[in-house]
């Protein structure tokens, strides 16, 4: 008798007996069955059971059995099924599943050996499959016609490196999930506890009948009405890619769910049935409010009906031992409604790490709501665009670019795929919604932006590009004898998400008539649900602009509200800085566009953009690379994974303990054996700074850390239960830029 897994008393930790350990034979046979029922979601059933059952072949070893009983050395299980399957099945099928039975435990490994990490090619070259112990690996027979054809496309090395990665997650999920079943069979038991989309559906009714009956005839009202409406209708056609194009405002958020839920509905087959929802966001500051728009949507007293992922602490296991717990709880996305961040959804999709790669395969079958579309970043454009087009060509996506200011994406970007617009006059729509007017007023200092703001009606708010400067101009601001200390707010990535939304409901709160100024920085700019007589914006990208402008007579309730941009004299834009290239072509169209948030504007803003960051939009070479690669399936996946980031690591997460549930949370989390395990209860207590804020705490020697994984902002005493607000006051934040509240 082999086993897979031992098991240990969970009060002494001694190991059990032998008895109630999990046999080999069970575990192979429960992984080949989920993963070929995950691999089956994308017509691949076979290669699915395949992996399950060769995976953990290597532990017939005597060795790895002694590991079970309490042996130290570590043992290699992994090698002995990765050559089983390449030299049993045919090119490029045993490559393919070599790569992910090799992979399966520390990660999809690179082809070529580099960088000190052992490449797949030298496994596969320098050794031999053996037989242990007269125990033949189960081979189910491979017929290659059952198995369906990539569709045919210019990124043949993004198609194939995917296929890899669907088939690698497929069997990492069902070896987690086959493993948890045995050692924790409590939490495998809790699972797919969230609601199902057919009954998501019916709750969502309910809101949908609320919003196309409203009797309000504003202009507002009926637009809303009209996007909705738009949405159902094209929520009949094929799966494929969709573009809601609508002003801020127009009602995208409840629109684009409805339009999900319909074409799930539609879609309702056993052959081609829409499994889940995904709505990605580009900041993790919009997921609380999306997900309360929701909750509200489909029912405060109905439990589990959205999953909210965006935490980007997970734990890796640091050796061949998959029996830390710790392993179990990575998310896999079994959900219905899933709202994440696109740094979760897309780095996963080139990920290499087996708790990030985990999830993808729950992608098949699913539509996938991309919130903000114009927020994708540009260096990562061509290989981003190319991955959506592979997921919907294979594996039965719908992919929905949901913006009020849609980019200007080349027929080539989607390898000929045209997407589906869903307000067929979207340049109607948006003169019949225009709220506001556009001026320039040029060149401006912080006093005269002062000066600006209070003469311009007592509800005004200012977006600048920084956070020095949006410190330096609330502190001004409150100076002024002209207007009360309290009405004036702050709003940055300088103060804790706790607090932001602590001051975002202060400011909601207030009646249109109350005097309110904000300064902020562009954080309030993307669903952040706030409206303003008058808005002021430096001068950014154009689809900044429309961002600000959103939250401009956001309502309809005046005529017309005001925009002023402006630069700025005091805080010039260096020439190295991300936006100032965005401002300067922004201005530019200004030049040309009376209007520049028009449709046509905005087209013309994209396509001059693109044009000229043409060499910067697979900036890393991950496309060109994976291309290249793509006729000997000889992909470097960890390489890629590297080169494929977001957000580059130039901030460090600093924990700020400005109230006592904070510090309960510090006090937990220094004490026990995994304090990183405590990131994502502390996320909303957390602020990124960059190197220069952070040497401000390190100067002032408040920065303390917690066992080399938690930063947190020390009080006057060196601890974390005193008080901080020398340094941290709620109104502004962490006083990085000036040395005293206004």
């Amino acid at each position: 008798m082999k086993y897979a897994h031992s098991k240990r008393d969970p009060l002494t930790k001694k190991i059990l007996p032998k008895e109630q350990w999990h046999g080999l034979d069970p575990h192979w046979e429960g992984t080949a069955n989920l993963a070929g029922k995950f691999a089956g979601c994308f017509k691949c059933e076979i290669l699915g059971e395949i992996l399950g059952y060769v995976h953990d072949y290597g532990k017939n070893l005597l060795d790895f059995q002694r590991r079970l009983e309490g042996s130290k050395r570590k043992v290699d299980h992994k090698t002995m099924g990765t050559l089983a399957v390449y030299q049993h099945y045919p090119h490029p099928y045993g490559l393919i599943l070599a790569y992910a039975i090799y992979g399966h435990h520390g990660g999809l490994p690179d082809h070529i050996s580099r960088g000190g990490h052992s490449g797949l090619y030298d496994v596969l070259s320098k050794n031999k499959f053996k037989i242990i112990d007269n125990i033949p690996p189960i081979f189910p027979e491979l017929m290659e016609h059952e198995i369906p054809k990539r569709v045919p496309t210019i990124n043949r090395g993004m198609s194939r490196s995917l296929w890899i990665r669907m088939l690698y997650s497929a069997l990492v999920d069902a070896d987690y999930l086959d493993t948890e079943r045995f050692l924790r069979p409590e939490k495998a038991a809790a699972r797919q506890s969230f609601m199902p989309l057919e009954q998501l559906s019916v709750l969502y009714q309910k809101k949908l009948d609320k919003l196309l009956s409203s009797s309000s005839d504003s202009v507002m009202a009926r637009a809303r009405r009209r996007v909705l409406q738009s949405c159902l209708r094209k929520a009949l056609g094929p799966k494929g890619f969709y573009v809601l194009r609508a002003p801020t405002g127009s009602g995208k958020t409840y629109s684009s769910l409805a339009f999900a839920l319909e074409h799930a509905r539609h879609h309702n087959t056993i052959e081609n049935c829409v499994r889940r929802v995904i709505v990605a966001l580009p900041f993790t500051s919009l997921i609380e409010q999306t997900v309360g728009v929701y909750q509200d949507a489909l029912g405060k007293d109905n439990l589990n009906t959205v999953l909210e992922y965006h935490s980007n602490i997970v734990i890796e296991p640091g050796n061949e031992d998959e029996l830390d717990p710790r392993l179990l709880d990575s998310e896999n996305f079994d959900a219905g409604l899933i709202v994440t961040t696109n740094v979760q959804l897309f780095e996963s999709l080139f990920a290499s790490k087996p708790s990030r790669a985990r999830k993808l395969h729950r992608l098949a079958n699913s539509v996938i709501i991309l919130d903000e579309a114009q927020a994708l970043p540009e260096h990562l454009l061509l290989p981003t665009l190319a991955v959506l087009r592979s997921l919907v060509a294979d594996y039965g996506v719908t992919v929905l670019f949901c913006t009020a200011t849609q980019p200007a994406f080349q027929d080539s970007w989607l390898d000929g795929m045209q997407p589906i617009e869903i307000i067929e006059e979207p340049g109607q729509l948006y003169s019949e919604l225009k709220r506001v007017n556009t001026t320039f007023v040029g060149r401006k200092t912080n006093l005269e932006l002062t000066e600006l703001i209070i003469s311009n009606g007592n509800r005004v708010l200012c977006i600048v590009n920084t956070r020095k400067q949006a410190q330096h101009l609330y502190s001004l601001l409150t100076k002024s004898k002209q207007i009360q200390k309290l009405d004036v707010y702050h709003l940055s990535a300088l103060m804790t998400a706790e607090n932001r939304i602590e001051m975002l409901q202060e400011i909601k709160s207030k009646a249109k008539e109350d005097p309110c100024y904000v300064i902020a920085t562009t954080i309030v700019e993307a669903g952040v649900d706030i409206d303003f007589p008058v808005v002021m914006r430096e001068m950014t990208g154009i689809e900044s602009i429309a961002q600000a402008a959103g939250r401009c007579n956001r309502e309809g309730l005046l005529e017309k509200g005001t925009l002023f941009l402006f630069e700025s004299a005091d805080y010039p834009s260096s020439p190295y800085m991300w936006y100032s290239g965005r401002a300067k072509l922004a201005k530019f169209i200004l030049s040309r566009h009376v209007d520049p948030l028009t449709p046509e504007a905005v087209e013309e803003y994209f396509q001059r953009f693109y044009f000229q960051e043409k060499s910067q939009l697979d900036k890393h070479g991950v496309l060109r690379n994976l291309n290249g690669a793509a006729d000997e399936y000889s992909f470097q996946f960890r390489e890629i994974a590297e080169q494929y980031q977001f957000i580059k690591e130039d901030t460090v997460s600093v924990v700020i303990p400005h109230n006592a549930a904070c510090r309960e949370l510090l006090q937990q989390a220094n004490a026990s054996r995994f304090p990183a395990s405590f990131n994502r209860k502390l996320q909303r207590y957390t602020i990124s700074l960059y190197s220069q804020e952070l040497e401000y705490l390190r100067k002032k020697e408040r920065l303390g850390i917690i066992r080399g994984v938690i930063y947190y902002l020390k009080d006057s005493e060196g601890g974390f239960e005193g008080n901080i607000t020398d340094l941290y006051i709620d109104r502004l934040g962490l006083k990085v830029y000036v040395e005293e509240e206004g």
